[in-house]
């Protein structure tokens, strides 16, 4: 699922920015920084390194205040610093504008203002401007939900941090790598990330974002009453400071959970609590999330029109500020809500805008992320061409050097000979690794290839006693009875009651007949799929009459519960063989006067089969092994029919050759159920 980051569906906002700079105090208030401010006797601000040092910190103590503030004195400092040619300063100015920009939600900006930053600063000079800009562009990436390349970011900005000793910056890009695996889904490696910043550092301001963040985890993990527990701690945190969004995020995600385990007081006090946050915090748009989750409380409350009245109120907000994610989510409420109220036409028109929107902002998506595409493309072609341009400089001076000093010559001279024998060395070492490597592989071929010989042979010696016993002894039977007619050894009362043994006989031989020759096309590779979309349902009733002299005789109560039509997209024949043998297998071990339920349940992707019997079951040993391997497993039914436990071997390969999977559940007792999934066909 695509998470934007601004929307109400278990995000987690509190990606974390940096602002540790060395050299500047973080312990002046802002009045005493703008008395400190040097002008000119005519009232202009003078133009040196300390004016610029001070509106940079100026700009930084707004930072959690007043982001229009941190812009304004960020693009004074680099106006100051661009005229003075002070480029380290000029780069942290940029930088407080990428975070301004940041927490005012303009993250295209962001990521422009980063990037060109970047280019500016070069891949070799400036290490510490460069970690802060490579954070800026994770979180421009991330913002954006384009996770996977802000990841990288961050991970580039983490070592640079750690090359310079910056634990905080080492730490805030942690916590930006466990986000990023989050919103990647990747909810045990962010959790253990979390755990691990959780057991370094006690709780303080700079630190709020790792309970946050594992509530956020837990909640994804349903793990209802750790998260509440993460949360609670930034609820009850003492210390001032910190990002003020961490309170809101928290009472809104505590809604979610008490909304999720039905707790609706609970879950009403803590939205209306992260309304108040966002009030303070000016955030129109954040609100919209904490509103749609107090309808859609209502609305499982049962007040259907208490829930009307927050989801406009949701609708408007979000459509007055153009906020599209806000705007799709709300619309997906009202279309519920007036469904409830059986107001139909209103809620197909929502529904139809939900729709729009949705397609909206997946092709804006798109648009958005192929411009970023390009500009990295862009943006590495000219970092590529610095560095060779860098190279090419560094060729030169070491040849100028080179003229001058003759032992300067000798000596890289030697060093290059030093290279290639140790380059000779690595490459012969690499050889005979690979070559290694390579036996290893082919030894291992070799006794995967032994395994599947023997128990090849072990398959075929079960089918040779299949083939002496079980086919023999139906013929050895009809010839003793043509025997003994010829002589005229029988009445006609002998002949009338071996008759119907006999059928029953041959009836098993031509199943078993049927199933060996199918199987061996199988093995053989003989037996091609050749899938098609057909109706299941159909193929279901044509087995049940195949069986129904069987079904009678035993008087078994045989229950459809399939749609028709039921469409899957397989090969018709297999699946016909796979239906009669599991019909057949649960007849046969189903007691007279029995059950048998045959249903279905369809998804998006495929479709899952079950035939369940009112039967012996099969002991639980036994069931763990019954799809393992190429086992075989049989015993007599009910009516001490015979078996030899090909059918369900033949089931499992035919299953698995249609892309489907099959299992089984079993009491003894009580019964078995058998479930095989099929790929969803398409319905014409």
């Amino acid at each position: 699922m695509r998470l934007h980051l601004l929307d109400g569906f278990g995000i987690v906002l509190l990606l974390s920015v940096t602002f540790s700079w060395a050299g500047y105090s973080q312990s002046r208030t802002i009045d005493s920084l703008k008395t400190a401010i040097p002008y000119t006797q005519d009232g202009q601000l003078q133009q040196d390194s300390a004016t610029i040092q001070l509106l940079n910190e100026l700009g930084m103590a707004y930072r959690l205040v007043d982001a229009d503030s941190t812009l304004k004195y960020a693009r004074l400092a680099e106006s100051l610093a661009r005229e003075a040619d002070y480029i380290s300063e000029a780069l942290f100015a940029r930088y407080l504008q990428g975070t301004s920009y940041f927490y005012k939600g303009q993250y295209q900006k962001v990521y422009d203002l980063a990037r060109t930053s970047l280019e500016e600063a070069g891949p070799d000079r400036y290490k510490r401007e460069r970690a802060y800009l490579n954070q800026l562009m994770g979180l421009s990436y991330s913002a954006q939900g384009s996770y996977q390349p802000g990841l990288q970011y961050f991970i580039d900005a983490r070592d640079l941090f750690a090359s310079l000793d910056n634990e905080l910056g080492v730490f805030q890009n942690m916590n930006n790598i466990g986000v990023s695996y989050l919103k990647l889904e990747d909810y045990e490696e962010a959790l253990q990330i979390f755990l691990q910043l959780d057991s370094l550092h006690t709780l303080e301001a700079s630190k709020i974002s790792i309970p946050v963040n594992l509530g956020f985890i837990y909640y994804e993990l349903k793990e209802y009453a750790k998260a509440k527990e993460q949360l609670n701690r930034v609820l009850n945190f003492e210390g001032d400071g910190f990002d003020q969004r961490a309170l809101a995020l928290s009472h809104f995600k505590l809604g979610q959970i008490y909304l999720a385990e039905g707790e609706y007081e609970q879950a009403l006090y803590h939205f209306n609590l992260s309304i108040d946050e966002y009030d303070q915090l000016d955030n129109e748009t954040q609100k919209v999330q904490s509103l749609d989750g107090i309808a859609n409380t209502y609305l499982q409350m049962g007040d259907v029109n208490q829930a009307l009245e927050i989801a406009r109120e949701a609708f408007r907000i979000a459509e007055s500020y153009e906020a599209l994610p806000e705007k799709n989510m709300t619309a997906e409420t009202l279309t519920n809500i007036y469904k409830e109220r059986g107001e139909f036409e209103t809620a197909l028109s929502y529904h139809e805008l939900h729709k729009e929107l949705s397609d909206s902002l997946k092709n804006e998506d798109i648009s958005r992320e192929l411009g970023r595409l390009e500009a990295e493309v862009e943006y590495r072609k000219r970092e590529l061409e610095l560095r060779e341009s860098q190279q090419q400089q560094n060729l030169e001076n070491a040849k100028q050097v080179a003229d001058r000093n003759l032992y300067i010559i000798i000596a890289l001279f030697l060093l290059l000979i030093m290279a290639v024998v140790a380059y000779s060395q690595y490459r012969n070492s690499s050889l005979r690794k690979k070559a290694n490597d390579l036996l290893r592989e082919k030894n291992l071929q070799i006794e995967q290839q032994a395994a599947r010989l023997e128990e090849m042979n072990e398959i075929k010696t079960h089918l040779f006693s299949i083939i002496a016993h079980d086919l023999r002894g139906p013929l050895s039977s009809l010839y003793g009875f043509i025997t003994l007619t010829d002589m005229k050894a029988l009445s006609q009362e002998e002949m009338q009651e071996m008759i119907p043994e006999l059928a029953a006989k041959f009836k098993y031989t031509s199943t078993l007949l049927n199933n060996l020759l199918n199987w061996a096309r199988s093995q053989l590779d003989g037996y091609k799929v050749v899938p098609t979309t057909f109706d299941l349902s159909e193929k279901v009733e044509e087995t049940q009459k195949i069986l129904s002299p069987q079904i009678q005789e035993k008087e078994i109560e045989v229950k459809s519960q399939l749609s028709s039509p039921l469409k899957v997209y397989a090969d018709p024949n297999m699946i016909e063989l796979v239906l009669l043998n599991l019909l057949s297998n649960a007849v046969k071990f189903t007691p007279k006067q029995g059950k048998i339920v045959m249903s279905a349940t369809e998804n998006a992707d495929e479709v899952v089969f079950s035939i369940e019997d009112t039967g012996v079951g099969i002991p639980e040993d036994i069931l763990h092994e019954l799809f393992e391997g190429d086992s075989f497993y049989s015993t007599t039914g009910t009516n001490n029919e015979k078996g030899t436990g090909l059918g369900l071997m033949l089931c499992k390969d035919f299953v698995r050759k249609n892309k489907g999977r099959i299992f089984a559940e079993s009491e003894v007792g009580e019964g078995s159920t058998f479930f095989f999934t099929l790929p969803a066909g398409k319905i014409s």
